[in-house]
């Protein structure tokens, strides 16, 4: 084969036979293919395998739960009906009362429950509030959402005085009847004291000088609802300067508003049992001492470029605490500190601050009564049957024959036991007598067992 013709058979195979060709080969897959990887997680269409720790859990949707919800092991979804509740407390002033459910539950729980690594829920509604959380939380929110639905009383009537002390010493004959209850964080005491205690200190205090009552209020709120009391008066100040613009007389004092005063934001919450109260305590006593004058350059086109501004000196001070088990009947009675003159001139003699003349130890007291207002109509309907008291027996009915007015006395031999009658016929009397029938203030059933809900705290969680 000479070279025309190896040329020749080259051209014919090339272009006869393309595709065979080694350099022009068309395969669908160049690469090699290469085995599947395998991995740790199976194939599913939720996440909710990657979390299983062998606890009972179900691939299929959670009841109540909303659609394309990624249920966490262990949790669980819970619905609670408090629609009467929220209609109740519904106001042009408070749009959501449901909200203080929330808060409660929150005071109880803390916050940190709720945010964690696992997917939790606590939503209030105007008809219902849903839950998701594990078994334990959802017994707690259950708890908090009956004390408010299944409240003995709908209204409790909140009485608050608050007192300016001048004396410290108000303690000395009514201290061992004090109950303390704890400390706050600027050294504030909170106490339980009889009703008639708190009136015999609040006389006592009267009969000197030096104590002023500054506010006494009565206000009614829904059972689990906040209360604003407040007393202040407004003092102007100082604060900087500002420009007049078109004026073109330049810098001017600026005047703004400081308030001295006491001011309270409660929230009562009745218990199961409806014999006592948690209390959320929110008490701020701001006192103005008085103002220092100083003296500034400003920016001035007419007259002295030097301005003069107040600069305040504020004492404060602040308590925010629960008070559980608060048994009604009893006043609870706080010391917030010593607040100087507090609502109280504090200028001296003349204007001059002279010692003695300005007040320097006046101490805040303040006492809060509470009471129900308004019993409810819910307390004993729809109640779980574990805790409804009429799964017990019924008592025996009583008689309804009245007892004589005035009875004549017995003989001593009347007193003595009488034979034992038969069961099955009872025992002929020879003459009738009205003490003979049933006393109808005793009872001789079994009294029903004291059901008693356990109560969990914050490191519970």
């Amino acid at each position: 084969m000479n070279r025309r013709m190896a040329l020749m058979l080259g051209f014919l195979t090339g272009g006869l036979a393309p595709s065979l060709s080694r350099g022009q080969d068309d395969l669908e897959d160049p690469l090699p293919k290469s085995k599947p990887k395998k991995t740790t997680r199976p194939v599913s269409n939720s996440d909710s395998d990657v979390f299983d720790d062998g606890a009972a859990g179900s691939r299929e949707p959670l009841q109540d739960s909303p659609p394309d919800f990624r249920p966490e092991v262990g949790h669980s979804w819970k619905n609670f009906d408090i629609a009467n509740y929220a209609s109740l407390g519904y106001s042009p002033e408070n749009p959501k009362p449901q909200n203080a459910i929330v808060e409660w539950i929150f005071r109880r729980t803390g916050s940190a429950v709720w945010h964690g690594e696992k997917i939790a829920v606590l939503s209030a509604g105007k008809a219902q509030l849903r839950a998701y959380h594990n078994a334990k939380v959802l017994k707690v929110v259950q708890e908090y959402v009956e004390r408010f639905t299944r409240a003995t009383a709908d209204v409790l009537s909140v009485r608050v005085r608050f007192v300016a002390a001048q004396d410290t010493r108000w303690r000395y004959s009514v201290y061992n009847r004090l109950k303390r209850i704890g400390t706050g964080p600027q050294g504030q005491q909170l106490w339980t004291i009889s009703a008639d205690d708190a009136n015999l200190v609040r006389t006592q205090m009267m009969l000197y000088q030096g104590f002023k009552l500054l506010a006494d209020k009565t206000v009614k709120v829904l059972n689990g609802q906040t209360l604003l009391i407040e007393t202040a008066d407004d003092l102007n100040f100082v604060s900087s300067t500002q420009s007049e613009g078109a004026s073109g007389v330049g810098a001017q004092p600026k005047t703004d508003q400081l308030k001295e005063g006491a001011f309270l934001r409660f929230s009562p919450l009745l218990t199961y049992d409806g014999d006592a109260v948690d209390a959320a305590v929110d008490f701020r006593a701001t006192t103005v001492k008085r103002l220092i004058r100083t003296k500034v350059l400003a920016k001035k086109d007419v007259g002295p470029t030097d301005v003069t501004i107040d600069v305040p000196e504020v004492v404060e001070t602040r308590l925010n605490r629960t008070v559980e088990n608060w048994t009604l009947g009893q006043t609870l009675l706080i010391s917030a500190g010593i607040t100087p003159g507090i609502l109280q001139s504090k200028t001296g003699f003349m204007n001059m601050r002279l010692p003695g003349t300005v007040p320097t130890d006046t101490e805040m007291l303040v006492f809060i009564d509470i009471e129900p207002d308004r019993k409810s109509n819910r307390s004993k309907s729809k109640r779980d049957p574990a805790m409804d008291d009429s799964t017990f027996d019924d008592p025996p009915p009583r008689s309804s024959t009245k007892r004589p007015s005035n009875p004549t006395p017995k003989d001593e031999g009347e007193f003595d036991d009488p034979p034992p009658r038969s069961s099955r016929q009872p025992a002929p009397r020879s003459e009738p007598s009205p003490f003979d029938e049933e006393d109808p203030f005793t009872n001789d059933s079994p009294a029903p067992e004291q059901v008693t809900r356990s109560r969990t705290s914050r490191d519970d969680f």
